[in-house]
């Protein structure tokens, strides 16, 4: 049985200290899980505090995309509607580099995105990772315990690895024709690279898929924009955020119902989020709820002015 004790991040403390400042508008806030929706465009706002010596003078740190005014629509028609395909697997830790399995993959997420439709599809599954090498069953568990919880044996929802593999593939090509390219965030890169030729071993079928970057995918977006590289800095701020870690619709059923954050369906999910709510809106388009979880920043910037006067004086 999976450990169902909620995960704690820093999303979560944060929530947690706007509860009096909510409850102080009049918000029927009695727990994180009711404050959640109230706060993510606060979240949302960048915070900098650069680390500096007294005395000394900090240069302002350029995080955000050029003024409005510098925007070209060359091209924009084609890069709204060209397809991106968003990929992450996950394991069971990671073996060391003398072992000849380095991997033990275990859940697959991919979505199919545009900036002008959001997201357009999902695919998600549960993976046998096979047996365990001798002396990593404590490793592994450990591994699986700290992050995604998904169990090393006995899971009856795992489905063989060839099977898996090629329902990626009827997923990302449908059709005749070439392969589109696939995406993950350059740290997990290794990682799903691996998966996907130890996967490729037990298939009939094998594709040598061409696996980039979000960062790269990114850069590429806001030079043909901007006609200028953007800092790295900027695209990390873009990225590793963690207001859509309590959305609704954004992990995989399994992980929603045990209360556990570290999902692979999600990290794709929130991956086509980000760049929706930092990109998607420089091209002039209406974010809808295939972009981002919309309900989040209608109810943070909604407040109902008689539920605030029926509710302010138990808080005075």
């Amino acid at each position: 049985m999976p450990n169902r004790k909620p995960s704690r991040n820093a999303y979560y403390f944060f929530v947690q200290e706007k509860i009096p400042e909510l409850r102080r508008r009049g918000l029927p806030v009695a727990r994180v899980a009711d404050a959640i929706p109230y706060c993510s465009a606060d979240w949302a706002k960048p915070v900098f505090t650069p680390l500096r010596r007294p005395g000394m003078l900090v240069p302002k740190q350029n995080v955000s995309p050029p003024d409005m005014s510098t925007l070209s629509l060359k091209g924009d028609q084609a890069l709204l509607g060209g397809i991106f395909y968003f990929l992450n697997i996950f394991s069971h830790g990671e073996l060391p580099p003398h072992c000849e399995q380095r991997f033990l993959p275990c859940e697959i997420g991919c979505v199919k995105y545009s900036l002008q439709e959001g997201i357009m599809a999902d695919f998600h599954s549960f993976i046998n990772p096979g047996e365990i090498p001798r002396g990593f069953r404590f490793h592994c568990q450990a591994a699986s315990d700290s992050s995604h919880k998904i169990p090393i044996s006995n899971f009856e929802r795992g489905h063989n690895q060839a099977t898996v593999l090629q329902n990626l593939y009827r997923f990302i090509h449908p059709n005749p024709g070439n392969w589109p390219p696939i995406y993950c965030k350059s740290d997990d890169r290794t990682r799903v690279n691996w998966c996907l030729k130890h996967m490729a071993k037990a298939s009939e079928i094998r594709q040598d898929l061409q696996l980039l970057t979000v960062e790269d995918l990114v850069v590429g977006i806001y030079q043909q924009k901007f006609l200028k590289e953007p800092s790295k800095t900027w695209i990390r701020s873009l990225l590793d955020v963690a207001m859509w870690d309590y959305s609704s619709n954004t992990r995989c059923k399994w992980h929603e119902e045990n209360d556990i954050l570290f999902c692979a369906l999600a990290v794709c999910k929130k991956i086509a989020y980000c760049i929706s709510n930092s990109l998607a809106t420089l091209f002039g388009i209406q974010l809808t709820e295939a972009h981002v979880p919309l309900q989040d920043y209608e109810a943070s910037n909604s407040v109902t002015p008689k539920m605030v006067v029926l509710d302010a004086g138990r808080y005075q």
